[in-house]
């Protein structure tokens, strides 16, 4: 793949006199995003639960504002409302677990997979919405979902079927809010390399000639081939864009699926000849 693009003093910032509100912003693709944003002029507030790497990246992004707390729990979608942000990117999203058949799966950890899946989303955007609504002066909302929300992925069920509902809450807010000059569109990555899933590590050396089989760009990519979508996302570049979803996967999407193993098991990994 070619190199990744990087500026760190834009001459046409895109961003300039708003306030950014990224969740799950401090490590991966949320902190690519909290820099590329505020490169571009953007004050930016973050939410993340891990506080050291909050409050780290908040002393590296001049101006910046962690908020250390769960996006789901409603104080913290008060707090961070409190700020009055023009852009909202929702990032949060986690398997939470190893892959299970859902014959097998346990019902007590459905409301976790909903709560950083789905719930989150909804209850920092429904905190958000209606100061952007009152200000008058339009807003963008970037919801971070994943390719699995546009095809089966056997032993998460749950999480896709998650996944899925954002992508759906994404068109209809969009219809909804359109009318307030409000933009809601959606980011589906695949093949990310961030701390939560290093790509790098779970494929071994042997197999990493197989990336093109798997998408047409290779891979793996990187947080910062996710932020430079949020940012056309957030910004007037897309000002007649809504209900919309990006796919930043390396084309895994349009190329293909997920294989069957011999022992009946699932893999989206290419399989040996």
């Amino acid at each position: 793949m070619t190199p990744v693009p990087t500026s760190n003093n834009p001459s046409h910032p895109l961003l300039s006199g708003r306030t950014a509100l990224v969740t799950g912003g401090a490590n991966g693709i949320g902190a690519a995003v909290v820099r590329l944003f505020a490169e571009h002029g953007a004050h930016v507030v973050l939410v993340d639960t891990d506080r050291r790497a909050a409050e780290r990246l908040a002393a590296e992004v001049p101006g910046a504002v962690p908020i250390v707390g769960d996006a789901a729990d409603p104080a913290v979608a008060t707090e961070a409302a409190g700020h009055d942000p023009d852009v909202l990117v929702n990032n949060v999203g986690d398997f939470l677990r190893a892959a299970t058949p859902f014959a097998e799966a346990d019902e007590s950890e459905w409301e976790d997979l909903a709560r950083v899946n789905l719930d989150h989303a909804l209850r920092m955007t429904r905190a958000v919405l209606p100061g952007m609504i009152d200000r008058g002066r339009g807003g963008s909302v970037v919801n971070v979902t994943t390719v699995e929300a546009h095809r089966g992925i056997p032993g998460h069920v749950v999480y896709g079927t998650y996944k899925a509902g954002l992508r759906h809450f994404t068109r209809s807010l969009a219809v909804e809010v359109g009318r307030h000059g409000i933009r809601v569109n959606a980011i589906a990555p695949d093949l990310i390399e961030t701390p939560q899933v290093p790509y790098e590590r779970l494929v071994p050396e042997a197999d990493r000639h197989r990336w093109p089989g798997w998408a047409p760009l290779g891979g793996p990519g990187r947080p910062e081939d996710v932020a430079g979508p949020a940012l056309f996302l957030a910004s007037d570049l897309s000002r007649y864009m809504t209900g919309s979803t990006l796919h930043v996967d390396g084309g895994s999407y349009a190329a293909g699926g997920w294989f069957a193993r011999p022992d009946g098991s699932w893999t989206n990994r290419p399989l040996a000849p």
